[in-house]
């Protein structure tokens, strides 16, 4: 018999820089693309920020599928920041 791996559920959050917004048109864009993804919970695109937060189940999309769907709509997500200055807050090891 074999065995199955079965992926664990764990809701996480990203905060990713963003790069290309020019106006609520494109907010609005990138917002609907990762809304769009399965296992996307919640969906904050902050135009004045630059910067999408995104709470997802990770059993079903990773970070770098949220990067993927922003460049699909001809925007850049860079890696996700942790602490509000953009560097690793520390409590994730990251």
């Amino acid at each position: 018999m074999q065995a199955e791996t079965l992926k664990r559920s764990v809701q996480k959050t990203a905060t990713m820089q963003l790069v290309g917004l020019r106006g609520p048109a494109c907010a609005d864009k990138v917002d609907h693309a990762l809304a769009a993804l399965p296992g996307v919970s919640e969906v904050s695109v902050s135009l004045a920020d630059e910067k999408a937060t995104v709470t997802f189940d990770t059993a079903h999309v990773s970070v770098q599928r949220l990067q993927v769907a922003v460049a699909d709509v001809g925007y850049e997500a860079l890696k996700p920041v942790h602490g509000e200055d953009g560097n690793c807050c520390g409590g994730c090891g990251g």
